[in-house]
């Protein structure tokens, strides 16, 4: 079980302009580090940061930063302070706040399996704050504020890796970072290879290979040599069946085990393609007569709040 003190707690605090970083060695275990990086489709984005200390950490002396396509200064709205606190050996899950898509553009929701996780969300409104808007070519600062120490790097401040560098490895990927490493990355000026430091698994669009499970299967516990977190209980989710799948017709029923309000549908790129109210009922029929062959995001809300995502194949 993650030790947090607090709840979904939403972040849009600005950062104050510093920009620097220091090329000294950190202590093993004295400093806590980010843990695990998710960039996966849509708005799927977190940030696990671990505590390998004997002792609680007062998050609000922390703040991330993000350094976007190459830049060497990160903007005011691209810096969120955290808060909390953090127990000895525990974790914390930051998440992109993107809980409902009613009123924020209608784009797809963080699923849930990421949602259970989340211990910390941070704003979603790009203006106000785009810290959590990375997408694999940016690089991430945990920076500790009173002694305006970078803590850890994740990337290379100034270098826009593209399409070919190590963008390859971190966009739509869920990096762990290895056992091996007690410490975060403080040298501003060293490549960034992922190999060395983190254990990749891709989002593969692939029906066959791809689960929630394993993009998620290690968020919300760490190993590392510092010592282990202890187990995250699993969460209860509402359970509901979809058939046929994957679909050879235009028509597919969707199945719940509670009542249903209504049913959502996404692309890959997380933009909603269709929705349907239910109103209650336990059993829904659906067209897919306008979707394209292709693999597909359903997102069932039913009436008790709960809501549960599953992959959709059309061939």
């Amino acid at each position: 079980m993650k030790t947090f003190d607090f709840n979904a707690l939403v972040l849009c605090l600005f950062g104050a302009a510093l920009f620097a970083f220091s090329t000294q060695s950190q202590a093993q275990c004295s400093e806590i580090f980010i843990s695990e990086y998710i960039e996966g489709w849509s708005n799927n984005k977190a940030l696990e940061l671990y505590n390998p200390t004997n002792a609680a950490v007062d998050l609000s002396d922390y703040r991330l930063e993000r350094y976007s396509n190459g830049a060497t200064a990160a903007q005011d709205n691209q810096k969120v302070d955290l808060s909390g606190t953090l127990a000895a050996n525990s974790v914390v899950v930051v998440v992109l706040d993107k809980q409902d898509p009613d009123g924020v553009d209608f784009e797809a929701p963080v699923w849930d399996e990421l949602a259970e996780a989340a211990n910390l969300w941070v704003c979603p409104v790009y203006e106000e704050n785009n810290t959590m808007y990375f997408n694999g070519n940016d690089a991430m600062v945990l920076r500790k504020i009173s002694t305006n120490a970078v803590i850890d790097i994740f990337g290379k401040i100034g270098e826009d890796p593209g399409t070919t560098g190590w963008a390859e490895m971190t966009q739509n990927h869920t990096l762990v970072r290895k056992t091996s490493v007690t410490a975060g990355d403080v040298d501003a000026l060293n490549d960034f290879l992922v190999v060395d430091e983190w254990d990749g698994l891709m989002w593969s669009s692939d029906s066959l290979n791809y689960t929630l499970d394993s993009v998620f299967l290690n968020l919300g516990s760490h190993t590392c040599d510092c010592g282990t977190t202890q187990v995250r209980e699993a969460s209860s989710i509402v359970a509901f069946e979809v058939f046929p799948n994957p679909a050879t017709g235009d028509l597919i029923w969707v199945k719940g085990e509670r009542a249903i309000r209504e049913v959502v549908m996404h692309n890959l790129a997380g933009q909603q393609i269709g929705r349907q109210a239910v109103n209650g009922g336990r059993t829904v029929e659906l067209s897919l007569a306008a979707a394209p062959a292709g693999m597909y995001l359903m997102e069932v809300h039913f009436e008790n709040g709960a809501r549960a995502t599953r992959r959709v194949v059309r061939k």
